[in-house]
């Protein structure tokens, strides 16, 4: 999941605004006007659904990664994977309240 703001001319505001843009898989999920909180895009609970997916597929791919950072650079691995290994569950927990928080 990817948070990109930028401006955008808003319908309901009907001028540039401030937009918060999220995109899940390259693809545009939803749009939301920073002045009048107007969302343009999928509901709350697809988006979640398609991200859900998506983090199911990263983590299926990671034991690939870890081996693959093991063989190219064990010891300079080894430090970034304890610091990762802490820090992973603190962003994906921040991720979701983000994606559900808009």
């Amino acid at each position: 999941m990817e948070k990109v703001e930028t401006y955008l001319h808003c319908v309901q505001c009907d001028e540039e605004t401030e937009h918060v843009v999220i995109y899940l898989d390259d693809e545009i999920k939803s749009i939301k006007c920073k002045k009048c909180d107007r969302v343009s895009g999928i509901d709350k609970k697809e988006l979640f659904e398609l991200y859900t997916v998506e983090t199911v597929e990263h983590i299926l791919k990671e034991p690939l990664k870890l081996n693959e950072g093991i063989k190219e650079d064990g010891s300079k691995f080894l430090f970034s994977f304890s610091k990762r290994l802490l820090t992973k569950p603190y962003r994906v927990i921040k991720e979701v309240f983000e994606l559900l928080e808009d």
